[in-house]
């Protein structure tokens, strides 16, 4: 096996972080759930939406916290410039997608949102969707940018600690805000009941695992394959037959999950396919625009009498194309800038692979 990443990275001039081709293959994967996840709904048959697919944001949520702790371990704690890369990385994108979003509704739905909604969507405020019944923005999946958000603040907040300092308060914080959940029991206050999930935690996860990943790649490869298949058969069971909140039954598979594809880190890196890279590399776009491709493309199939196991595949490959070029007209250039930093700023130093 290859030397951890742990090891390659005191190889590397600070403030730079190897790749992870595991997780950009994570990455593609956990939107492409998402999407699937998301796609009888669109096509008026939520009956048949597979509950495990949602698993793909538990998975989105893990990475963060393991990106957000690899990616400043060997660099400057400049707080301002993680904040710019955050922002640049995160917020620009989600803003145009936001208004497209709110044109769609109007185009294809005739609904009219809001000004007051769209405000409250790009400054990442929580609000209940009269129509849906949920607490989402605008743009429905942004809610865990929400929850990104302030994990980011958190996380920015509390740099200058050192890494497992940093996680005990990070933790510290999340336990609190929980146990406020269930002592004050907020269920009419819908911003303080959003923000104390205990979904919170994993993104924790994901920091434990940051820390601990040079010892994680150091076991024997089939550690990556027992985990990921583990998680695969836990997830089956906690999710079909228990009723667990959501941090068990999918955020544990989650993490076992991502643990187990880093452990195989080496075998990713020189067998992985171009295209998972590819989709990976594009995954956030993915995971922006396609609840707009399901909302244009619903009246169509519709009108058009397809059988849904036809439309179905020619939705989500028009949800992966469209994803694919707006990474390269939008997203990509965004990131180019996210990486050198705004003037005034410095240069950002967070990895590759961070969202």
């Amino acid at each position: 096996m290859k030397p951890s990443a742990l090891e390659n990275n005191s190889q590397k001039v600070p403030g730079q972080t190897q790749r992870y081709t595991s997780l950009q293959v994570l990455r593609g994967l956990a939107a492409l759930m998402v999407a699937i996840f998301h796609l009888p709904t669109a096509l008026g048959m939520p009956e048949l939406n597979i509950p495990i697919l949602s698993g793909g944001v538990d998975i989105f949520f893990v990475i963060s916290g393991f990106v957000m702790v690899v990616s400043t371990a060997n660099a400057p704690r400049d707080v301002a410039a993680f904040a710019t890369q955050r922002f640049t990385r995160i917020v620009p994108f989600y803003w145009v997608m936001t208004f497209v979003m709110a044109l769609a509704l109007w185009a294809f739905v005739g609904k009219v949102v809001s000004l007051e909604d769209i405000g409250r969507s790009l400054l990442f405020m929580p609000y209940l969707d009269r129509t849906t019944g949920l607490v989402q923005p605008v743009l429905g999946v942004g809610w865990t940018l929400n929850l990104e958000v302030v994990f980011y603040v958190l996380f920015a907040a509390t740099m200058a600690l050192g890494t497992l300092r940093q996680i005990a308060a990070i933790g510290t914080v999340f336990a609190f805000a929980v146990v406020a959940r269930i002592v004050l029991k907020p269920a009419d206050d819908t911003v303080l009941f959003f923000y104390t999930t205990p979904v919170l935690f994993e993104f924790l996860a994901g920091m434990a695992l940051g820390h601990f990943v040079g010892r994680v790649q150091r076991l024997p490869a089939a550690f990556g394959i027992a985990a990921s298949i583990f998680a695969i058969g836990l997830i089956f069971v906690l999710r079909l037959n228990f009723h667990f909140p959501r941090t068990i039954e999918q955020g544990i598979p989650a993490l076992l999950f991502v643990a187990g594809c880093i452990n195989l880190e080496p075998y990713f890196r020189t067998r992985a396919p171009r295209w998972s890279i590819r989709l990976g590399d594009a995954s956030y776009s993915l995971y922006l625009t396609h609840p707009i491709v399901l909302l244009a493309a619903a009246p169509l199939v519709s009108a058009a009498g397809i059988s849904p196991w036809i439309s179905g595949p020619l939705i989500i490959t028009a949800c992966i194309l469209v994803s694919l070029a707006s990474y390269a007209i939008m997203e990509k250039p965004l990131l180019a800038i996210s990486r050198t930093g705004w003037p005034g700023f410095g240069r950002g130093r967070s990895a590759q692979n961070a969202r």
